[in-house]
């Protein structure tokens, strides 16, 4: 510790600051040997207060404590938290806000006004960023989730390497910064390589402050269980007797609404939380969630870990998660007031083929290496392509592209650099190909890691709670005595005919969610694709069948019925139908929905600027199907601006026309109402591949 720096007593700042009368096992010595040493890394259970590591020391360093962490919903809790319960000023910069919050963030950085700034590690890839964050006066930059930066870690991300070479960047500008890694789930290998690579050059790894990761008032269980709807008839039936608030999380976003919309239709107040929702909905789902409006939330990891919610009484894994240390992770935010807590997992082997096609879209093939390399190449006006623009050329899967980019870099094959104020990628020149090898290693990590969490599932282990915790490094953990493995009795659960919830599966409809950019009204999808129906199968066989000019009965009778329930709801005017090359049934299908709203139908509102470059179906990710449609329609027919829109169309996928049409809409009329989606069916494309899933 430097000469003339005096430590304050830690236990004044934390009573006076912070209200809390003492700190937890593990805090202060954290604290202590932060600015002792300057760069440590912290390992502890989840729900065991690391925000305090970099929060309390905020109040103490001059400058800035830059916080890197994937984890939005962190970013919000923690800001509200720090600014009305700690009167610390801090703010964010990422994705989930507009430009206009982003905006207002930076001034305030930049004038000194903020302790804490909370950045997503994604914006380190933004050059613009990048450079704003490096003129700041950083005294501490925490590393949030750091096993992300490890090809060890069950996590790890590309855009996660930017963050050492911040590290070194800001020592130059700033000796003396502090570093404090921060994570709940590092295994002894991946331990190391985070210590070495947040470690200044030339000098020994940072220091590593490691805990026990038991968690003594978390209890739990498996219960086998078959299929969707078993899973929907089980959590329906097994809510009913727990006790308190929680957390379901599920594999995709598909299987958080579906959870969702079930235990609401069973009268269970529930809500659904996903990525793909605008951000100003998950702002407010997060809030009546932590508010008590809701009983359980069904969500992606997008949730995120940093839900600070200490009554959280069960965690409920609806689908197996890829890893033992992503369900630690998760699993976690059970019980972090130290009441007793219940995890339950419902194993269903089939979910594997979930994980699996997770790991292999991340996982980069030498192919997509030169698919890349050869998008690389100037257009007419000599622009090299930005990141959207190679996602375009190539047909990659998105992840596929931002990783492969992020590599690339790292091996000197291409450099990032702005352009006619773009921010763009041009190759180097470098010779050679990329060395893979940690992406095998990391392929290989994944699978092992995949293949532990099915042992655990199918009770291949001896202890649950021993098993996590032996995951993680914490080599000497005895059986718990109270998982379902150590003592079944209390863990038995009848289960219960699933035939309701199979018809109810059949029988739904797919909502389409809510924008505010442009502002649509949140809508449906009659049919769901997923479950390859016989309606849906009709349907598809027949939209393009000109010798079929209207829809069979039993779709005919569903449209009638959620056109119904939609008036309740809204002040119809008109009924648009996109225009379509294809859809045979459009104009019939309209005039029905036209009588039974009482509204007239604007068959030719629409059309179309030009012929489309190809079908939705044939291309090969969301960002060639957005291009595809843009800029594709044009208004033509006259439109009352009062009341509401219903916007009719044969199906949805990647949702680009739906965009594209209310955005037309919107600039070219200056229409205000709502306008609500109609489609027959929901399908999903492929990803990197053409056609649906």
């Amino acid at each position: 510790m430097s000469s003339v720096f005096q430590l304050p007593d830690l236990d004044q700042v934390l009573r006076e600051r912070f209200g809390f009368k003492d700190f937890r096992p593990g805090q202060r010595q954290a604290v202590e040997a932060l600015f002792r040493n300057r760069r440590i890394l912290c390992i502890q259970p989840t729900g065991y207060g690391k925000s305090l590591l970099y929060q309390l020391p905020s109040v103490i360093l001059d400058g800035v404590t830059l916080v890197v962490s994937p984890l939005l919903a962190l970013m919000r809790d923690q800001i509200n938290h720090l600014q009305h319960r700690f009167g610390i000023p801090a703010g964010s910069i990422n994705t989930d806000q507009s430009v206009e919050e982003n905006q207002r963030t930076r001034e305030a950085a930049r004038s000194g006004k903020l302790r804490i700034l909370f950045v997503a590690p994604e914006q380190l890839d933004n050059l613009d960023t990048f450079d704003f964050l490096m003129a700041l006066p950083v005294s501490l930059l925490v590393v949030d989730e750091a096993h992300c930066i490890s090809t060890w870690g069950h996590d790890f991300r590309p855009s996660y390497r930017r963050i050492v070479e911040a590290v070194h960047r800001f020592e130059k500008n700033k000796p003396g910064l502090h570093v404090l890694g921060l994570t709940a789930t590092a295994d002894g290998r991946t331990e190391r390589d985070i210590a070495a690579q947040l470690a200044e050059p030339g000098s020994a790894p940072l220091r590593v402050l490691r805990s026990g990761m038991d968690r003594p008032n978390l209890a739990l269980g498996v219960v086998t269980v078959k299929g969707p709807a078993g899973k929907l008839a089980l959590l329906a039936d097994l809510l009913g007797k727990l006790d308190g608030c929680g957390i379901l999380y599920c594999a995709t976003r598909d299987q958080a609404e579906i959870v969702a919309e079930y235990l609401n239709a069973n009268g269970i107040s529930a809500a659904a939380y996903h990525a793909g929702f605008d951000s100003e909905l998950k702002r407010q789902l997060q809030h009546d969630f932590l508010s008590g409006n809701h009983r359980v939330i069904a969500a992606t990891n997008a949730l995120g870990m940093g839900i600070d919610k200490p009554d959280i009484r069960f965690i409920v894994h609806v689908d197996v998660p890829g890893s033992i240390t992503a369900y630690y992770q998760e699993v976690g935010r059970a019980g972090r007031d130290g009441q007793p807590a219940r995890g339950f997992l419902l194993y269903d082997a089939d979910d594997r083929r979930v994980q699996e096609y997770f790991i292999n879209s991340a996982q980069p093939m030498a192919a997509d290496f030169d698919a890349v390399m050869h998008a690389l190449t100037p257009d007419r006006d000599g622009m090299y392509p930005s990141l959207l623009g190679i996602k375009v050329r190539t047909g990659l899967h998105p992840t596929r592209v931002s990783v492969v980019t992020s590599e690339l870099m790292e091996q000197g094959f291409l450099v990032k650099q702005r352009q006619s104020r773009s921010q763009v990628y041009r190759p180097t020149g470098k010779r050679g190909k990329p060395n893979l090898d940690r992406y095998k290693k990391q392929h290989e990590v994944r699978k092992k890691e995949l293949t532990a969490m099915l042992d655990y599932g199918e009770g291949k282990v001896a202890c649950l709670m021993q098993t996590l915790r032996c995951a993680l490094g914490d080599d000497n953990a005895m059986a718990c005595g109270r998982c379902s493995l150590c003592d079944e009795a209390p863990w038995r659960l009848d289960i219960p005919d699933a035939s309701k919830a199979e018809a109810w599966l059949t029988n739904r409809e797919v909502p389409i969610a809510a924008m505010s950019r442009p502002r649509m009204a949140a809508g449906f999808a009659l049919l769901n694709g997923d479950l390859r129906g016989r309606t849906f199968i009709r349907f598809m066989k027949q939209r393009a069948d000109a010798g079929t000019p209207g829809l069979n009965g039993e779709l005919a009778v569903r449209l009638e019925a959620r056109l119904q329930a939609l008036a309740g709801r809204h002040r119809f005017t008109a009924v648009v139908p996109i225009p379509s090359r294809t859809w045979a049934q459009r104009q019939e299908t309209a005039r029905l929905a036209g009588e039974t709203l009482g509204v007239p139908v604007l068959y030719d509102f629409l059309a179309m600027a030009f012929e489309p470059e190809h079908r939705q179906g044939q291309l090969l990710n969301n960002d060639q199907r957005r291009q595809n449609v843009r800029d594709l329609f044009r208004v033509v027919g006259n439109l009352n601006r009062t009341g509401d829109i219903l916007l009719l169309d044969d199906y949805t996928g990647s949702g680009a026309t739906l965009k594209e049409v209310v955005n037309t809409i919107r600039k070219q009329t200056g229409f205000k109402g709502n306008i609500v989606p109609l489609t027959m069916a929901r399908v999903r494309w492929r990803l990197g591949k053409p056609g649906m899933v």
